[in-house]
């Protein structure tokens, strides 16, 4: 059996990709890697095939966002806070109401949680999870339980197959969506694998084309049977 795709990075739209990969670095312990005019890419922590890649955009949908990140703090958590409010962090008040967990604004007013300590938390690293809104819930975990490499559990929480690193899990939607995800899920061919016979898996699974103005690209952009936005990309090749 072909190899699945892989699950290469979380894409971040910034209208200041340096300036927003600082403050993110600064949180996460995170180390930059690459940057250029497009973009910088931090690692994550414990792994060394997943990556936040902060890309340039002129403009963005405001929040509420469907897809947010749940730094972990545990025991730590109000230092945490600290540390994200000194970087430029905001507090933010999106009704949450009394929640063990603090809701911050970061400095491109992306809402991310503080969260506390939680048994399911353990081995993620600095990131706990990464949910993400979607229309049809059921449809989006039968998708992606066939469409990368990440393993889900019983209750369709997926994970890196090295069993660290952040938890994602599909949710219920707070609000229609209004426009394309300024955040969303970048896969990576595997090596030696077919693209194009990847991308009419994908497609054969319920996936479908994004129609864009943006020209020729060099990946293909889908959307998901949850109604988010996700990027092909193509294989690594040697040289």
């Amino acid at each position: 059996m072909p190899a699945r795709s892989t699950l290469e990075c979380l894409a971040i739209g910034s209208f200041d990709p340096v300036r927003l990969s600082r403050f993110w670095s600064t949180v996460l312990g995170a180390q930059q890697l690459e940057q250029d005019d497009d973009g910088v890419r931090l690692g994550y922590p414990g792994l060394n095939d997943f990556f936040l890649d902060f890309y340039r955009v002129p403009d963005r949908e405001p929040r509420p966002h469907r897809l947010h990140l749940d730094v972990f703090g545990g025991d730590r958590r109000d230092e945490l806070v600290q540390v994200a409010l000194d970087a430029g962090a905001v507090h933010l008040d999106i009704g949450q109401g009394d929640v063990p967990w603090v809701v911050l604004g970061d400095p491109e007013d992306y809402a991310f949680r503080v969260m506390p300590q939680r048994r399911w938390y353990r081995d993620t690293g600095p990131i706990a999870g990464i949910p993400i809104d979607a229309d049809d819930v059921p449809a989006a975990n039968a998708f992606w339980r066939e469409a990368f490499d990440w393993v889900a559990d019983d209750e369709n929480i997926f994970r890196h197959p090295s069993g660290y690193g952040p938890l994602i899990a599909f949710t219920e939607p707070v609000e229609p969506k209004r426009g394309k995800n300024p955040m969303h899920l970048d896969l990576r061919v595997a090596p030696g694998q077919d693209y194009e016979a990847e991308l009419a898996r994908l497609l054969g699974l319920g996936a479908r084309r994004l129609q864009h103005n943006w020209g020729e690209l060099n990946w293909t952009v889908l959307v998901d049977p949850g109604n988010n936005e996700f990027c092909l990309l193509r294989p690594i090749t040697a040289g």
